[in-house]
């Protein structure tokens, strides 16, 4: 428990520290948060392969591991060419792009270099790149998102991903070790309670009520209400549906682990396990924010 409370204050001091550091002018602060984001996906990837290759799914263990360095090149190279508006259909274009050159490198220098076996190694490598690099990586386009909207859009809609995912995580670990119940999932992960869900799930609304109070207390941010006509009530929803979303995520990559036959994707964060496990509510947090901004918002 100590240990486990220790390791979260230094991940949310982290967090923390990252998002601080947007507020760093000319660009400077966005390009440093893109490195914090760049390496939680590159590490989880890397926890991934291993993930798959328990399961005994044949990959491309190190163009998989990369995805989210060429991920995030293309971004990069698009902002360059002011094509914002169309970043995610090319983030797209650049996943299909990255299958075929996965399976030509498989077909040509694979041990196993038949057109069928190299095609089902490259189906489980860009699965293993769409989840969690390309869906994470999403929060690196929310990131750049400033350069499409007014000041501080971006910024709002990070802290409401991170908010969001961290109080749904601690309100549904700290409501189900109190009043404990129904197992939520039995067969996929034993310590989730329906009772910690349904707390997550308030401390999801939680997180995003703040967020709101926060962008109406700040005049420069306030503007975001008006000019997308955003109301109390937008927040609630998007926590509420984040936070089911995220707990969705966290028992996806528990099924994952569990026909993987292991505990942990990783043991970098003591208490917590590894990376993937840490942050694979929020690859599915992230995915469905961005839905609602780009998508459903704009």
């Amino acid at each position: 428990m100590k240990q486990r409370l220790i390791t979260g204050i230094f991940i949310v001091l982290a967090t923390v520290l990252a998002i601080v550091a947007k507020l760093i002018p000319h660009n400077v602060g966005d390009y440093i948060f893109d490195v914090f984001a760049l390496t939680i996906a590159l590490v989880s990837s890397m926890e991934m392969c291993n993930i798959m290759e328990k399961r005994g799914k044949k990959i491309s263990k190190l163009l998989t591991s990369m995805y989210a360095i060429f991920n995030y090149v293309v971004l990069i190279i698009s902002l360059e060419f002011a094509a914002f508006k169309w970043l995610l259909l090319i983030e797209i274009c650049a996943l299909a792009v990255y299958f075929a050159v996965i399976l030509i490198w498989e077909f040509v220098a694979g041990k196993d270099a038949t057109f069928k076996a190299a095609t089902r190694v490259a189906l489980n490598s860009i699965f293993a790149c769409a989840y969690p690099a390309f869906m994470f990586c999403l929060i690196t386009i929310i990131n750049h998102a400033d350069v499409y909207s007014i000041k501080g859009f971006s910024m709002v809609f990070i802290i409401a991903i991170f908010a969001i995912t961290y109080l749904t995580d601690t309100f549904a670990y700290l409501v189900g070790r109190t009043f404990k119940g129904p197992k939520l999932a039995p067969k996929i992960s034993p310590n989730k309670t329906i009772s910690g869900a349904i707390g997550g799930l308030l401390g999801g609304i939680a997180a995003a009520m703040l967020v709101f109070l926060m962008v109406c207390k700040i005049s420069s941010w306030s503007a975001l209400l008006d000019l997308y006509s955003l109301s109390w009530w937008h927040f609630l929803i998007l926590g509420a549906v984040a936070s089911a979303i995220g707990q969705c995520g966290d028992l996806f990559e528990s099924s994952l682990k569990r026909k993987a036959g292991i505990k942990d994707s990783g043991n970098l964060f003591p208490g917590h396990g590894g990376m993937l496990d840490r942050y694979d509510a929020m690859t599915f947090v992230t995915t469905f924010v961005f839905i609602f901004v780009f998508i459903i918002l704009i």
